[in-house]
């Protein structure tokens, strides 16, 4: 809202840059490291061409396909009352890390959209916060690293970037104590509905674009 969308990306990237290391070390313990290597293995490719792809082209109408993806996430899962929607392989990291780190390079706020393949594999609570830190932490180092080189980041942007990043350590730390007194199943319904809500506030931004298609 303060930037505008073409800003989302870079900014995100470098928020996140700055948050998620106090995220690693608070989750440490919890990570599953063979789920890391499957990521990675996809997420460094896909968030180099995603980058690349941002700074030469515009593409508002794939953040309406992710939205809806986001706000189908309640039915997918009944509401909370089904544990998976669908039987998840370790394997599945790679394209998927492929995938998400190429929309979340061009869009950004790609978050979210992992997060069925997650619980689908039955990673929940500090495990899937801890691995997801560090998959998106190597997944922003190339993105950073490309939209720099291609002279995608403003001033402003790193400005954004460092506020989000130091406003998040306490909140890291707060939401970890928070977390150990969630069951799995709430801590389900909660990432449940937060996708849903990330869906709707997509779709909110690209209302010109949808003004555009249906009006």
């Amino acid at each position: 809202m303060l930037l505008g969308g073409r800003a989302v990306a870079p900014v995100v990237t470098l928020g996140n840059m700055f948050a998620v290391p106090s995220r690693i070390v608070i989750f440490r313990k919890e990570i599953d490291w063979k789920i890391v290597r499957w990521f990675v293995a996809g997420a460094a490719p896909g968030g180099l061409v995603g980058a690349w792809v941002f700074a030469h082209t515009k593409a508002e109408w794939l953040q309406i396909v992710v939205a809806l993806f986001l706000l189908s996430a309640p039915l997918q899962y009944r509401f909370g009352e089904r544990e998976r929607s669908f039987e998840a392989r370790i394997w599945w990291f790679l394209p998927a890390g492929l995938i998400v780190a190429f929309l979340s390079g061009l869009i950004g706020g790609m978050g979210p959209v992992l997060n069925p393949l997650y619980l689908n594999y039955g990673t929940v609570k500090e495990e899937m916060v801890g691995t997801k830190s560090v998959n998106s932490a190597l997944m922003h180092v190339a993105k950073i690293g490309t939209y720099a080189t291609l002279g995608a980041i403003r001033r402003e942007y790193l400005v954004y970037g460092l506020v989000v990043g130091v406003l998040a350590i306490p909140a890291n730390w707060i939401a970890a104590r928070w977390l150990k007194r969630l069951s799995a199943k709430t801590f389900r319904v909660l990432v449940i509905w937060l996708m849903a809500g990330s869906g709707a506030f997509l779709l909110w931004e690209q209302r010109a674009v949808l003004g555009r298609l249906f009006g």
